[in-house]
């Protein structure tokens, strides 16, 4: 047992934690501009800053340090090198930000992110129970237990950072001029902003994230963006951007600015933040949760958003025939030895709603940047001429002879991401489930339509300007599993069957060599043991959930 706090720490803890803002965004976008305006307008509010710099020639803190107000020698600048704040527990950080709250001469804390990290992952930092991980360092190397260790001291007898400071606003800085080009772009983060080694953001690992995912989920977790450099566009544009991200973040305040100049009232001490909103926050979530899934249009810019809604699972080559069509790269985490799986894909894609030339072999994050970028703004034109432009989708879906999980979908911009998501909660043990009775489990118990289906579904949020929502409908549709396909898999086709039984046990639908997805784990190989999939009641973990 850790011994009692003393009587520093204890003052120390009961004292009003103190407000932490939160700045991500793209290298580029303004971050340290918007820095530097705190710094020089705070006037009689003492702003501490933590610049998280990642690249080797720390120019970012040089920067602050060259303003006015922020005198160099004064303890209020915080400097964490070579690395990056999107860590789930970063030792450092914790310990910087323990630091200045434990000297008591600010008023807020100023945290700049790296343009590579994900809001949400530094904001469960505050959460952590780090004298709890300091207990059980058996997974640690030597220099990361010194660095928990120093962070255990900081806290001063507090166990989680929010004890002494709190998440008070996460800002996401865009930049509007590069906004639909970074949405567009197929890139992974390591292609974008290049690795630590040559000054950049990014390290090898980041090189599995696609530039689009991460700008979009910067956005989505914000309580506040500055869509900044509206100088560069034209106001229309600007507006088009504005509205755009409106539907990516309904909950968020979004201001227009020019060189990031924003009024200090709307980034410090704003108690903005609140855990469980940013996590319910993104467009797509909020839609999924709205129990009517009216569709909601911004008329002027034709920017709106649907849910396309099934209960009959895809056939898996039809599927990936129309993710050809509709992604311009399409990201399956699909093995080493399914990489050359597509060689003969047009020929099982039936008659030919994709032309031979628009199937990629194998996956498309594994090709060279620059034929990923050759055929993207090929592929998004023909993508666009026919669905219009959807620059966000997100959802679960059902495949064919795959019941026990379910495929979780996400696509931003050019890439679309589609991957195991984890079992359906119909098949999980009710302890698992959500607390009866709580909002959570009444959203999760709209999901369960029969004893047999379950949670099973197809549930995906389109959002975008001028989709055309019929033929995007219209494409899934022809993707879903007739009844004759069904009664051709099975060895007793005459066989009575139960309401919606049909749609199950499809496993013969396509053979080994000709299913077009990577195998995803059994219940058994997840720890969870198999299951007939008749003896739970569904409740689907997709709304809010992730695996």
């Amino acid at each position: 047992r850790a011994p009692p706090p003393s009587a520093h720490a204890t003052n120390m803890i009961m004292q009003a934690p103190i407000p932490v803002t939160l700045l991500s965004g793209f290298l580029g976008a303004g971050k340290t501009t918007l820095l530097k305006r705190i710094v020089e307008n705070a006037g009689n509010f003492r702003v501490a800053v933590v610049v998280n710099d990642v690249a080797a020639l720390n120019i970012d803190s040089a920067l602050v340090r060259n303003t006015r107000a922020l005198d160099p020698n004064e303890p209020g600048l915080v400097e964490l090198q070579n690395g990056c704040v999107c860590c789930t527990l970063r030792a450092d950080l914790v310990k910087a930000i323990a630091d200045l709250a434990a000297q008591r001469k600010f008023d807020a804390i100023v945290v700049e992110s790296s343009g590579v990290s994900e809001p949400a992952q530094v904001a469960e930092t505050f959460g952590i129970d780090v004298t709890g991980a300091a207990d059980d360092p058996t997974d640690m190397d030597p220099r990361e237990a010194r660095e928990l260790a120093a962070a255990v001291k900081s806290l001063r007898g507090a166990s989680t950072l929010e004890q002494v400071a709190r998440l008070d606003t996460c800002v996401t800085v865009v930049d509007a001029a590069a906004f639909n080009g970074d949405l567009a772009s197929p890139a992974d983060l390591l292609e974008r902003f290049g690795d630590r080694e040559s000054g950049g953001e990014a390290t090898d690992s980041d090189g599995d994230r696609s530039v689009a995912q991460l700008l979009v989920s910067q956005i989505e977790f914000a309580d506040l963006i500055v869509l900044n450099k509206c100088d560069l566009v034209s106001r229309n544009d600007a507006l088009a951007v504005k509205s755009a991200l409106t539907q990516l973040n309904p909950g968020a305040e979004i201001v227009t600015a020019s060189r990031a100049d924003v009024p200090l009232n709307k980034l410090l001490g704003t108690n903005r933040h609140d855990p469980e909103r940013a996590a319910n926050a993104a467009g797509w979530l909020r839609t999924l949760q709205d129990k009517n899934h009216r569709v909601v249009e911004t008329k002027e810019y034709g920017i709106c958003n649907f849910v396309y809604k099934a209960r009959t699972p895809f056939h898996p080559t039809r599927l990936r025939a129309f993710l050809h069509e509709f992604a311009a790269v399409l990201d399956l985490d699909e093995e080493e030895e399914d990489e050359d799986m597509d060689e003969d894909m047009d020929e099982e894609m039936g008659d030919g709603d994709v032309d031979d030339g628009d199937v990629d072999d194998g996956n498309a994050m594994a090709m060279p940047l620059e034929l990923r970028k050759a055929e993207t703004d090929a592929k998004l034109k023909a993508s666009v001429e026919k669905f219009g432009r959807v620059f966000r989708s997100k959802g679960f879906v059902w495949i064919a002879g795959r019941d026990d999980v379910c495929g979780e979908w996400g696509h931003a911009g050019a890439v679309l991401q589609l991957g195991c998501g984890g079992p359906w909660m119909g098949l999980l043990p009710s302890e698992m489930w959500p607390e009866e009775g709580s909002d959570e489990r009444d959203m999760l118990e709209r999901d369960f339509v029969n004893p047999i289906l379950m949670d099973r579904r197809q549930e995906l949020v389109f959002i975008g300007v001028r989709m055309n929502r019929s033929a995007i409908v219209a494409a899934l549709d022809r993707c879903l599993v007739t009844r004759v396909e069904a009664s051709r898999v099975r060895a007793n086709p005459n066989a009575s069957l139960r309401q919606d039984e049909w749609k199950l046990g499809l496993d013969g639908i396509v053979s080994d060599e000709e299913d077009p997805f990577p195998k995803w784990p059994s219940l058994d190989e997840m720890n969870l043991g198999s299951n007939d999939g008749h003896d739970h009641h569904g409740h689907h973990h997709g709304h809010g959930h992730h695996h």
